[in-house]
């Protein structure tokens, strides 16, 4: 079976749009996010508040972007490096002192003979020199007067490209985080009641269970189970509690607001999606724009032009060089140098290191074009997962919806019949009991689907939108 994955070469156009869409993300995000953290808090905040605050306070988003502006002036930095630098430099120099050489100079101008002449003292001197210097390379690492795309400026694009789609992705593990600490936290402060109705029943239970003993109607093991059960149901709510302290601490850390164990959240979850996304929409033509096998494909245009630059560094480099050179020394004998070259640098023999590097980075390239395919795999099989626990946490709600059913009509039965002194209070009570049980297996069952279909979206990289 062979697998077709389009991978086009990237060109400007599409760095441009990676960048366009990732500031399209996030940028009206932390906008929103300001204004609802600068508004007065008039209501608890919904799972849609919370997005919008988190996607302009995380820390992750901020770190992507501030990645993108990095690469950008890499780029910048290269492009300068392919084009002419000039430089100058300005000196002065102080000296003085007298030659030292192994002979005396003869002077022959004395009358009166030949005579050994004195030594030829230097006063305090001094020298200014101004200089500049141009380089220009020509043809260098496959750039030819730094007019063209090079291997060097095109391989940091590439690399600012597939940091700007990574910001997409970011995007969407922060929405599936705020996601699933919103659904727990709520669902836990939801089913607090439960809990505590249970507690409740279970103590009656216990004192029920003792005044029984006592007239001889039940033996002391009834009497401990029945603690037994009162103690785990009493330690299941101190669980469900902290679980929802924990949320509201994490949630509040998520949003850059200040810690509090009670953060104003709403008590109303999400609905889930009616009808779920079909396969097509998110395996289809879809795939081919995840933002994972965008990132993907950036990588294996670097890796390429990586390839490109090791190997043009086995051809020779062209350069221009020129210098002026001015030299003041307070003297009417000043002088001025001016000096052009062009410099052939031919790479001869270096014992095939260059050439194993490019062979390497060859070898990679290669390595990076198979491993698209890999990262189609990876989307393709969380998608299917994610369908497959969605589907087996939807049965069981209707399983569970079903028994929920049975049992209300069941507990309506036995509570008349208790109040007609037909069945005994502890009868009702574990009816009681047993629907409780059902109806708080029921709601954290719901809670977790909920957050599948939030990694639903982020496995779909963002096509499919559940939560905006």
């Amino acid at each position: 079976m062979t697998k077709s994955i389009p991978h086009t070469d990237r060109s400007l156009t599409n760095n441009v749009a990676a960048v366009l869409a990732a500031l399209f993300f996030v940028l009206p995000f932390a906008s929103e996010a300001q204004e609802r953290l600068d508004s007065p808090r008039s209501r608890p905040l919904t799972l849609h508040d919370c997005i919008a605050i988190a996607l302009g306070e995380s820390p992750a988003l901020e770190a992507s972007r501030y990645d993108v502006l990095s690469a950008a002036q890499e780029v910048r930095a290269v492009q300068g490096m392919a084009l002419p630098q000039l430089t100058g430099t300005a000196g002065y120099e102080l000296f003085s002192g007298s030659p030292t050489t192994k002979f005396s100079v003869v002077n022959l101008g004395e009358s009166s003979g030949v005579a050994l002449t004195s030594r030829n003292l230097v006063g305090l001197g001094a020298v200014e020199t101004y200089s500049a210097r141009l380089r220009y390379p020509l043809f260098k690492d496959g750039s030819i007067l730094g007019l063209n795309n090079a291997p060097a400026i095109a391989e940091k694009k590439a690399k600012k490209q597939a940091l700007a789609w990574t910001v997409n992705l970011k995007r969407e593990d922060v929405i599936y985080r705020i996601t699933d600490e919103f659904v727990l936290t709520v669902s836990a402060r939801n089913r607090t009641g439960l809990v505590d109705r249970r507690v409740t029943l279970l103590e009656q239970s216990v004192a029920i269970t003792q005044e029984e003993l006592k007239q001889g109607q039940k033996l002391p093991i009834d009497l401990k189970v029945a603690k037994d059960q009162l103690s785990g149901a009493q330690n299941l709510a101190k669980l469900l509690r902290q679980q929802a302290v924990a949320g509201s601490l994490e949630l509040s850390r998520s949003l850059g607001l200040p810690s509090s164990s009670e953060l104003a959240l709403s008590n109303i979850l999400p609905d889930p999606p009616d009808p779920p996304p079909t396969a097509e929409q998110l395996l289809g033509a879809a795939l081919n724009r995840h933002p994972s096998l965008q990132v993907q494909r950036a990588i294996i245009e670097e890796a390429k032009q990586n390839y490109r630059l090791e190997r043009f560094r086995l051809y020779p480099s062209v350069s221009l060089d020129g210098s002026a050179i001015y030299i003041d020394d307070f003297s009417p004998a000043n002088a001025s140098i001016f000096t052009g070259a062009i410099t052939v640098s031919v790479p001869i023999f270096d014992f095939g290191a260059q050439l194993a590097t490019a062979r390497s980075k060859l070898i990679k390239y290669k390595a990076e074009e198979a491993r698209l395919f890999s990262v189609a795999d990876d989307v393709t099989y969380e998608v299917l997962k994610a369908y497959e626990s969605i589907y087996v946490l939807s049965h069981f709600i209707l399983s569970l919806q079903a028994e929920i059913s049975k049992d209300e009509r069941d507990v309506q039965v036995i509570e008349s019949q208790r109040q007609q002194g037909i069945a005994p209070p502890l009868t009702a009570i574990e009816k009681e009991l047993h629907l409780i049980a059902k109806q708080d297996e029921l709601e954290g069952v719901k809670a977790r689907r909920l957050t599948l279909y939030a990694f639903l979206q982020k496995a779909a990289g963002g096509s499919w939108k559940w939560i905006p």
